[in-house]
């Protein structure tokens, strides 16, 4: 992350005016030209007058990179003339003590001039790749959102098509196959809402955020005037995607054959969503209801899971989650837990 940001790094960028960006170069070509010399006055406390133009070229290669350009010219004028003037003998004057000096200062100025040319031309070459890259993740993100939004429109069509329906068709048999329908329909738009929602796509899904809304519509829409209270108690954690609609679609499942069976005559109850995550344990889900059992159920020959279709999707999101689904007839109620299979 810190080498990306280095090598996308641009301050000119940021400064419009043509002065103010000649100004910024100036000073980071300057910048660049006191921390030369700094670090060669260190370098004299222990080798005086040691490569007196090797600290130029970092020098030169970072203004450049930095500052374009511009800068990367202010530092090789400065640098190569304090070099030549103050660290080569004699000090304090442009006279060569050594004859040969003259070739070498000629020298090592040409090659710090086809170092900056090279470090403007790698520049220029990344910035124009990275604003490659992110007008390619613009127009992305630009078709992702406009994806979604028709996504989105398109499930609430669907499911505002089977509300409609179950309240035309005059059988019962019918209009619950409607409404699990139109239930399943909402579990696939509420998780597609979670995953598309933030800024950034992610692999996983923070669990308790995506299950909450799902419960909210579970429980207004299957059940009237609030007789029954679906509950959620969820440990914070964050769950692969896939798990997390397979999730969702079981929750679905089980909260609507509750809403079918477990309580029946307007009874009153409540429904229980948990999910358990423990360091030292394999997770679990279960919904939980105390409502009137399968025993005493007015269809006893349904199971907690259902029976045809619903159980047959029951079976085959527990085995997307990667877990066993058990059910349990208890003293009061039903509970239905999907445990995970460790491998």
């Amino acid at each position: 992350m810190i080498k990306r940001r280095l090598s996308e790094l641009d301050p000119i960028d940021s400064f419009n005016g043509g002065g103010r960006r000649l100004s910024l170069q100036v000073g980071l070509g300057t910048i660049c030209f006191v921390a030369a010399v700094l670090t060669r006055a260190f370098i004299d406390m222990f080798a005086t007058g040691a490569g007196p133009f090797s600290l130029i070229f970092p020098a030169i290669m970072i203004a450049t990179l930095y500052g374009r350009w511009q800068a990367g010219m202010v530092t090789f004028a400065l640098a190569f003339l304090h070099a030549w003037y103050v660290v080569l003998p004699y000090a304090f004057s442009f006279t060569f003590e050594n004859p040969n000096d003259q070739a070498r200062t000629i020298v090592n100025g040409s090659v710090a001039l086809i170092i900056l040319f090279f470090a403007e031309v790698f520049r220029s070459a990344v910035r124009r790749m990275t604003k490659e890259r992110d007008r390619e993740l613009a127009v992305q993100q630009s078709l992702m959102k406009e994806l979604e939004h028709r996504t989105k429109n398109n499930f609430a069509m669907v499911s505002s098509l089977l509300s409609m329906q179950q309240r035309r068709s005059a059988s019962d048999e019918v209009k619950q196959a409607l409404m699990s329908a139109a239930s399943r329909v909402q579990s696939f738009a509420a998780i597609h809402e979670t995953i598309y929602a933030a800024e950034t796509y992610s692999a996983d899904i923070f669990l308790p955020h995506y299950l909450a809304p799902l419960i909210r519509q579970l429980e207004s829409g299957l059940f009237e005037n609030g007789r029954v209270t679906v509950e959620l108690q969820c440990d914070p954690t964050h769950v692969a995607r896939e798990r997390a609609l397979a999730f969702g679609l079981i929750i679905n499942e089980l909260v609507t054959n509750a809403a079918k069976h477990a309580f029946p005559e307007g009874r009153k109850g409540k429904i229980t969503v948990t999910y358990r995550e423990p360091s030292d344990a394999p997770w679990s889900l279960s919904v939980i209801d105390d409502g009137c059992g399968i025993g005493n159920a007015p269809a006893p020959n349904e199971t907690a899971v259902g029976s045809g279709l619903g159980k047959i999707l029951m079976s085959s999101f527990a085995t997307t989650a990667g877990g066993v689904v058990q059910t349990e007839d208890r003293p009061v109620g039903t509970s239905v837990t999907l445990t995970e299979i460790k491998t």
